[in-house]
């Protein structure tokens, strides 16, 4: 009797398995034609995703033609497995441009080159484990940092990593771009022994992402790192980086979280009340984790404040929210996927969230009171602890323990500023812009020095 077959089928979420259709249906139509894979095809169209850049738009149709002499051609490269390493690519890719509008920037995700399986599993993966199984990501996290852990399996993951991404390789290294920017350590895991063996012969660059340096990062042919504080350069260098290739910068996030909107004025653009005091509560892009339950506990505090829950794309959530008693009073309510959270941040007093590198960032430029509940085991833990030392943060595991700390602030006004007047010690909101104009003074020294 034939043994029945076991498929496991890993799923990306909709939108990340929608962007790589379409960017793999360009490189079919352009492979028909005879043409190869590209990061700068001439057409400018191809893998961007920031409308604002020079080139294409994000939907794939041609942008105005670039007038005057081409600028710098720079790759910014990151992987789908969380959102925060693609913000911070787009981040720097807007910084860029900004800075040197006639740049040629490629935001780019990684796992578009890499093989079927491969793509179809490595993010899903990270997503389906940090969700379902966080104690188990955590084991793993902590047990890949051992030294005597990582130096036995970092050469099987790296093999495996380096034969899956040949793709990247060969067209990084033939499409001559000026520089190479990594906001994930994927690509930098593909592409260091290359530039270490010369065949690379542009400067690779990696941005860190997180308030905590794993192993996985640590790579000897970068040219410079960028990171979030002097105790993340510390730890890269215990894994062997040399300190003049760390750069303590700071996470980049959008250039426009620099720019004060204002509490009134961000409040009058949602339709609050300027004296209620507000509570924003974010569970990511995907909405995780039980914020029903604990939108309806921060509803009922004695303060009685307005809770605005951002569901992103989850439209099971936001329905869920909608159903609640405290919803129909008006005291919670429910917003989508936004690309307002600069003044949804500005808006609120105090904001609820998971621990990602790029959210709390971003809460720390706009000096909003933060409540991490319930980090991911492994690097969000080693963040809310950053955040808490630092006194810009409280880390609570239960609602209970939430609402009495979102309740404390809100009643304790001098407390609330206490926490603001630290964000703001520890906040880096010219991050992106520091990094561009690093990456950007790099080439127009190396174009000097071959002049």
């Amino acid at each position: 009797m034939k043994a029945p077959r076991l498929r496991i089928r890993a799923r990306l979420p909709l939108r990340w398995r929608a962007r790589l259709r379409a960017q793999r249906r360009w490189w079919r139509e352009r492979s028909g034609a005879g043409e190869p894979e590209r990061l700068f095809p001439p057409a400018g169209k191809g893998m961007v995703t920031i409308q604002t850049l020079s080139g294409a738009h994000a939907d794939g149709t041609s942008a105005p033609p670039h007038r005057g002499r081409p600028g710098p051609r720079i790759a910014v490269l990151h992987a789908s497995a969380g959102t925060g390493h693609q913000s911070a690519a787009r981040a720097l890719a807007a910084a860029i441009v900004q800075r040197s509008p006639d740049a040629v920037v490629r935001e780019v995700d990684t796992l578009v080159f890499a093989s079927r399986l491969y793509r179809g599993t490595y993010a899903a993966s990270y997503n389906a484990m940090a969700a379902r199984a966080p104690a188990l990501w955590g084991v793993l996290y902590h047990s890949w940092a051992q030294a005597s852990v990582h130096r036995s399996t970092s050469p099987m993951r790296l093999a495996m990593d380096r034969l899956n991404l040949r793709r990247l390789v060969k067209v990084v290294e033939g499409e001559g771009a000026d520089a190479v920017v990594c906001t994930h350590f994927l690509p930098v895991e593909a592409l260091s022994p290359r530039r270490g063996g010369g065949r690379m012969r542009v400067p690779l660059y990696c941005v860190i992402t997180d308030f905590t340096a794993h192993p996985f990062w640590a790579f000897p042919h970068v040219d410079r790192y960028f990171v979030a504080s002097g105790e993340v350069a510390r730890e890269l260098h215990g894994n062997g980086v040399p300190m003049e290739r760390i750069e303590v910068t700071g996470i980049p996030v959008d250039p426009r979280f620099a720019t004060a909107i204002g509490r009134d004025a961000a409040r009058d653009r949602f339709g609050l009340d300027r004296d209620e005091p507000v509570v924003l509560v974010m569970g990511g892009g995907h909405g995780v984790g039980p914020l029903t339950a604990l939108a309806a506990q921060l509803a009922a505090l004695p303060s009685a404040p307005r809770v605005i829950v951002a569901c992103g794309m989850n439209a099971r959530l936001r329905a869920h929210i909608a159903a609640l008693p405290a919803h129909e009073s008006g005291r919670v309510r429910a917003i989508g996927f936004t690309h307002e959270v600069d003044a949804w941040l500005e808006a609120s007093d105090v904001m609820v969230s998971k621990a990602g590198g790029l959210t709390c960032s971003e809460a720390l430029i706009k000096r909003t009171p933060l409540v991490i509940f319930r980090p991911t085991p492994g690097q969000e833990v080693r963040n809310a602890r950053y955040l808490e030392d630092a006194g810009a943060a409280r880390h609570a595991d239960t609602i209970e323990a939430v609402g009495a700390t979102v309740e404390r602030w809100l009643t304790h006004p001098d407390e609330r500023e206490a926490v603001r007047a630290a964000a703001a010690g520890i906040a880096s909101p010219h991050a992106a812009e520091v990094i561009a104009r690093h990456v950007l003074d790099g080439i127009t020294l190396r174009h000097a020095r071959r002049g």
